[in-house]
């Protein structure tokens, strides 16, 4: 993933992992922004009509004719690791910026 991300320019990262808890965004997505030296740019999708799963994300798949909304936040360059404390104040203020443009709120 970091190798396409280099060469591409384009990747995703489902950043509360694949076993959530939903909203609690996971260190995988920085440590590859940092590998890649690329930023992370949020973005959240709604329906306004859809099937939503019983599932620990509420994964939600549209209904036909569905109007679907995809919005992009603003662009993240994470600055450097320098030290463990750091980097978990970075995890933070990333989960704070992805939950308040989520439907779902962190489980914490």
């Amino acid at each position: 993933m970091i190798e396409h991300l280099r060469r591409t320019g384009l990747a995703g990262h489902i950043l509360d992992g694949p076993r959530g808890p939903a909203g609690i965004v996971k260190a995988g997505v920085i440590e590859l922004a940092h590998a890649a030296d690329a930023a992370i740019t949020p973005f959240y999708t709604s329906a306004d009509r859809a099937w939503y799963f019983n599932s620990w994300d509420s994964f939600f798949l549209p209904k036909p004719f569905a109007k679907v909304v995809i919005s992009f936040g603003e662009m993240i360059k994470p600055s450097p690791r320098v030290d463990a404390d750091s980097f978990e104040r970075r995890r933070c203020e990333l989960e704070k910026i992805m939950s308040s443009g989520m439907r779902i709120k962190p489980s914490r």
